[in-house]
């Protein structure tokens, strides 16, 4: 699939039209990441009650999420306050945000605002008890148009569980002669998966650790050794 950057928005609205008035987000940075590229972050889906724009304090739906974004100088990774259950975080300072950071660093990116970051699934939701997993394949078309913009060489995903953006990519992208690796994690018995796979002639690696909202990539060198290995980076 080939969308051109500057169609992307029309194409997004076009693809998500029955999501457009749900709260949500669809690229997490900067419209300056959607060109060229090693990497493709994702992650689930936006958490918590969704993001307030910083002048308006409205939060986002879908649709201006959309509106803006190749406009959008932001990354929800360093520009955002994040709140959960414990407490409201200064901006950049929520766990998730560093340890996102963090994992990036380990694998060779110098800075992170330059990795095109998004989620699985565009819908706000407070927990994944809430998550409606099929709406992934709604999803999906716009992602393979951001991943022909990008070409990434690696697609890192957080989450291993059987509901996380790495299930639904071996779902979708793992054939019969695929292979999964899998490397420890320096967490207990945790592990990180991955898998090499073809996306539209260009070979990609999949990776995933797990969630960051518990699991810390700080000094996992064998973790981001790994990675880096298997997607040529």
């Amino acid at each position: 699939m080939n969308v051109d950057k500057s169609l992307l928005p029309s194409f997004a609205e076009k693809t998500l039209k029955y999501l457009l008035d749900d709260l949500g987000e669809v690229v997490y940075s900067s419209h300056e990441t959607l060109k060229k590229g090693d990497v493709y972050l994702l992650g689930l889906n936006p958490g918590g009650s969704g993001q307030a724009h910083p002048e308006t304090g409205e939060h986002y739906t879908i649709r201006s999420h959309i509106q803006r974004m190749l406009h959008r100088t932001e990354n929800s990774y360093y520009d955002e306050s994040w709140t959960n259950k414990l407490s409201k975080y200064p901006v950049g300072e929520a766990p998730l945000q560093q340890r996102v950071r963090e994992l990036l660093k380990g694998i060779g990116v110098q800075d992170p605002r330059t990795v095109c970051a998004s989620n699985i699934i565009f819908k706000t939701s407070a927990n994944s008890d809430e998550i409606c997993y099929g709406l992934a394949g709604i999803c999906w078309p716009v992602h393979e148009a951001i991943i022909e913009i990008i070409q990434p060489k690696l697609i890192l995903t957080f989450g291993i569980s059987a509901i996380s953006a790495y299930a639904f990519l071996k779902e979708l992208l793992f054939k019969g002669n695929s292979i999964e690796l899998s490397e420890p994690s320096g967490h207990g018995n945790w592990e990180c998966k991955g898998f090499s796979c073809s996306i539209n002639g260009r070979s990609t690696f999949i990776a995933a650790v797990p969630h960051l909202s518990y699991y810390s990539p700080k000094n996992k060198s064998n973790v981001s050794e790994w990675i880096r290995n298997y997607a040529g980076l």
